[in-house]
């Protein structure tokens, strides 16, 4: 009876760790390729220009914030020449700064680099918390979310995927995704690709 017990318990240790361990690669899968670069992440306390337009949201569609905490509340909304994703390109970006919470978005239209290789298009938007952000989250951590069509960057279905990354620019958590801009957060909605 013992060696019974003892072969189960292993099995079970032996499963249960096995299933964790492809869990968290499934939740490191995106087809889309983006590494914020230091500059972005570091950039933990903007100070907008004095040209910054009043803005209460930042983005398109599926990929967009809505940062206002009251109907009058208004952020700061400007543009700069920014590599957001780190695939060495400069890209006009449009940044966000939501002064309540704390935390600066990033927009861009255009090109984005593939997990395998290839390039899609379309609307990439990033969040990285500010010092002292309203949500207690390690400035200089963030997310990143983009819409791709069905098959781009061999996408098993069209949708928004994107990554939670910490301070140094690792991710965290990445999959299909919702922007969740009440909280400031990108929610994960399934970790397979």
């Amino acid at each position: 009876m013992k060696r019974l017990a003892s072969i189960l318990f292993l099995c079970t240790a032996f499963c249960l760790s096995g299933a964790a361990s492809l869990l968290a690669q499934g939740t490191l899968q995106s087809p889309v390729k983006v590494s914020p670069p230091a500059s972005v992440r570091n950039n933990t306390a903007p100070k907008p220009p004095a040209g910054a337009t009043p803005s209460k949201s930042i983005g398109k569609s599926k990929v967009a914030a809505n940062t206002a905490n009251s109907p009058s509340d208004t952020d700061s909304l400007w543009v700069e020449k920014v590599d957001i994703d780190g695939d060495g390109t400069v890209d006009e970006t449009t940044m966000l700064w939501d002064d309540e919470d704390k935390v600066l978005y990033l927009y861009k239209e255009g090109t984005f680099a593939c997990a395998n290789g290839g390039t899609g298009t379309g609307g990439m938007l990033i969040a990285v918390y500010g010092k002292g952000n309203t949500h207690n989250k390690p400035a200089g951590s963030g997310w990143w979310a983009v819409e791709v069509d069905k098959d781009e960057c061999a996408a098993k279905a069209a949708g928004v995927y994107g990554c939670k990354f910490d301070v140094s620019g690792a991710s965290t958590a990445c999959g299909m995704a919702v922007v969740d801009d009440k909280n400031d957060d990108l929610v994960i909605a399934a970790a397979k690709m």
